[in-house]
């Protein structure tokens, strides 16, 4: 059980909206320690693709008196589109080595994830992916396979490339992932573990949590509970969230290995 967190802003934000932002990042990583306390993590992406990390083998609150996150944070801007945030409980790989903790990084796709996989050493061993195997945590396999689709991300194909990948993969997951050639995006899937998402109207910010109480304290009775359909993959896009708000600009299937009673 890991958790993640994460916030896509729409442009025009002024800095008191900025300043209420980052406390809400913050807040709710420290929210989803709960679910993870070995390590944490978060990534910063610009509008001009710069992208920001941090992560060390400890809990979120003491990572969010780090330097290295008080960097990141400050650097949150009228520029800044997407961050990412993760709380790590392993399954696989050990925290003490930063490879294994999150946000991990294959290529195009930074991107954190919350569940079990069960074949990565398989898909490392019979997949076509680019570039050694850095750590040997379970969830740099799915990360790499998207990689390997990255440069489709735009296309209309995608779709069915990102079927075929969630086909390749055996065990749970939500996974949000970006990539800084296209930094209005942020994709979300979801397969057997929750997630939920809030848009709020007033910092124009899309909030994504593994802790949907976090967002009902939060925001009141306007957060709704685990929103998004399973066995989906969501494009949103940060310069359509005023008007479509919480919802997505593109949907996927994705492959089910589970019956409906099961999920």
């Amino acid at each position: 059980m890991c958790g993640i967190n994460g916030i896509l802003i729409s442009p025009g934000r002024t800095p008191s909206q900025l300043r209420r932002i980052r406390e809400l990042f913050t807040a709710n990583l420290i929210a989803n320690e709960q679910r993870g306390r070995e390590a944490t993590g978060v990534a910063l992406l610009n509008k001009d693709s710069d992208v920001r990390v941090h992560k060390a083998p400890i809990t979120a609150s003491r990572f969010i008196h780090s330097p290295g996150y008080l960097r990141v944070l400050d650097s949150l801007s009228e520029n800044t589109t997407v961050m990412l945030g993760h709380t790590r409980e392993p399954t696989k790989g050990s925290p003490q080595k930063n490879a294994n903790n999150h946000p991990i990084i294959r290529g195009n796709i930074i991107g954190v994830h919350n569940g079990t996989i069960t074949n990565d050493d398989l898909i490392f061993a019979q997949q076509t992916i680019s570039g050694d195997r850095i750590g040997s945590v379970d969830s740099e396999a799915v990360i790499a396979l998207l990689d390997s689709i990255s440069a489709d991300m735009e296309h209309p194909l995608y779709g069915k490339k990102l079927y075929r990948v969630s086909k390749a993969v055996i065990g749970s997951y939500v996974i949000l992932y970006v990539n800084p050639a296209l930094p209005y995006s942020v994709f979300l899937l979801k397969y057997k573990n929750p997630v939920s998402v809030h848009w709020d109207s007033e910092l124009g910010t899309l909030f994504f949590s593994s802790r949907y109480l976090f967002l009902r304290k939060t925001f009141g009775r306007s957060a709704i509970t685990d929103g998004l359909p399973g066995r989906t993959g969501f494009m949103f896009d940060a310069r359509m969230l005023s008007k479509l708000k919480e919802h997505p600009v593109r949907l996927f299937s994705l492959f089910s290995n589970f019956s409906n009673a099961e999920e």
